[in-house]
């Protein structure tokens, strides 16, 4: 067990757990060596230890721990993965951090600092190398975490607080690859909101995330990939899937994506998207919001954005019970394409998002 009175200094590791088969990777955990690891105290100045790197292994914790009963808790998602000669780079990892901070403060937690997360993220990276996939089979997925620790019954905010960072080697987060899926991803339209308004739905906030999973696994046992949300003031407006962003690309070319409220997250591969698609592929880009029929009457094209989901086009819609095709995924072709190219190396980026990590 990892206790709260662990010195903090760096231990040395053991690498005995295997690699996983490459060919046979997906979308779930595989044990890595090292995590990493930093204590918050808002009563103490610097609030923030300096962290410490720790065989991966369980965090012993009080069960009157905050976020045990409340919810008080944060993540991220982003991804390591290497180039054709064998570099390995992260993408947009220092806006991961700005997120992190922007959701912990929604949650009245202290802010871990921005250049720490990005130091942690790179060492973590490197004292995992050995669990990078080649190019092509997969990526090394990473899982920054901000939880409220201390002892707490009854609502209010708190004084104490944990950062985990623990990575993984992933596959596709769908179980067939893009190749593999000619006519897009099958989703059901619902008329209801992911989140409440007012709420967090900005925050990359644990709650998001637990009320959608019933949802999203009912239909998925109906044979659909996931579901969209509508907002939920009118019920009228696409917001989001369960864990992407959605862009509508209509027959006069010009691609529509929500604009960002307290509904819809800050996607950095939403961004990612857009600021390519309008200043590298030239094509107009709007956010605004599109109602659903709007989409389903005009649409070009559907796709969604995520860390885990990339750039996945939607082939088919139901909602009210009858079902819209959309056969076409150029735009979604050249966006995937163009941002894996500065993701892997194989273009320079022209906006400075992909850091090599030195070894």
């Amino acid at each position: 067990m990892l206790k709260q009175d662990t010195p903090t200094h760096i231990l040395a590791v053991n690498s005995r757990t295997p690699t996983p088969d490459w060919d046979k990777l997906s979308f779930s955990f595989s044990e890595t060596d090292v995590m990493y690891r930093s204590f918050g105290d808002q009563t103490q100045d610097p609030i923030w230890d300096e962290g410490e790197y720790l065989p991966f292994g369980a965090i012993e914790l009080s069960p009157a721990a905050a976020f045990m009963s409340y919810g008080l808790g944060v993540f991220e998602g982003l991804k390591a993965q290497r180039s054709d000669d064998g570099r390995i780079l992260l993408f947009r990892h220092r806006d991961n951090g700005l997120r992190l901070q922007k959701s912990a403060e929604r949650l009245l937690m202290a802010p871990f600092p921005e250049d720490q997360f990005v130091e942690a993220v790179e060492e973590i990276v490197r004292r995992n190398e050995r669990f990078v996939p080649p190019k092509g089979k997969g990526t090394l997925y990473l899982r920054p975490m901000e939880h409220a620790i201390e002892n707490k019954l009854g609502l209010g905010p708190c004084e104490k607080f944990l950062v985990t960072i623990y990575s993984s080697p992933v596959g596709s987060y769908f179980s067939l690859k893009a190749a593999e899926m000619p006519k897009g991803l099958r989703i059901r339209c619902l008329e209801q909101g992911r989140v409440a308004p007012g709420g967090t739905g900005f925050a990359k906030a644990m709650g998001n995330y637990a009320g959608g999973i019933t949802i999203a696994a009912n239909w998925r046992e109906k044979g659909f990939d996931d579901v969209l949300y509508l907002e939920a003031h009118h019920k009228k407006y696409i917001t989001e899937t369960s864990g992407s962003n959605v862009f509508v690309l209509l027959k006069n070319g010009t691609l529509v994506t929500p604009p960002l409220d307290d509904q819809i997250l800050p996607g950095i591969t939403r961004d990612s998207a857009y600021q390519t698609a309008k200043d590298v592929l030239g094509v107009k880009c709007e956010q605004r919001p599109i109602s659903i029929d709007e989409a389903i009457e005009d649409a070009e094209e559907i796709f969604c954005t995520g860390t885990a989901w990339t750039v996945r086009n939607i082939g088919e819609i139901v909602h009210h019970d009858k079902t819209y095709t959309f056969e076409k995924n150029d735009l979604q072709t050249s966006l995937l394409q163009e941002i894996l190219s500065y993701q892997t190396g194989e273009k320079e980026d022209p906006f400075g998002w992909v850091k090599e990590v030195k070894l």
